[in-house]
């Protein structure tokens, strides 16, 4: 496979929960990001799925990200062209990071399971 080069997604909000697995044959992290464009990236904008391996997953995990959070990621992007049943294709933008940069951090609130019961 070529090696693309390593591009920065400027403004990426975290869409979904993170998903981080230790592996004997080294640790994965995963999450999906929608990138917006701001100031600096005008041109850059989708939706993509972001994985890190290794030393890199170890890296991300440490910035505890959350669904809303906003960062500037570093990495690389590959594209993945799926051939549906109908005969249609889709594609998955897959980008895979190498740095994080956390911006803002979405609302956090602490709830304890006692309180959880309460409101429902």
């Amino acid at each position: 496979m070529e090696q693309s080069p390593e591009l920065e997604l400027g403004n990426c909000i975290v869409t979904s929960s993170i998903r981080f697995r230790r592996r004997v044959k080294g640790n994965e992290w995963h999450c999906s990001i929608q990138v917006v464009p701001d100031l600096l990236h005008p041109e850059q904008e989708g939706d993509f799925e972001a994985h890190a391996f290794h030393s890199y997953a170890d890296m991300a995990n440490k910035e505890h990200l959350r669904p809303g959070d906003r960062a500037v990621m570093r990495g690389t992007l590959q594209q993945q062209i799926i051939e549906l049943e109908n005969g249609q294709t889709t594609s998955i933008n897959h980008f895979y990071v190498t740095a994080i940069e956390v911006v803002s951090r979405s609302k956090r609130t602490s709830m304890t399971a006692f309180e959880r019961e309460k409101t429902q």
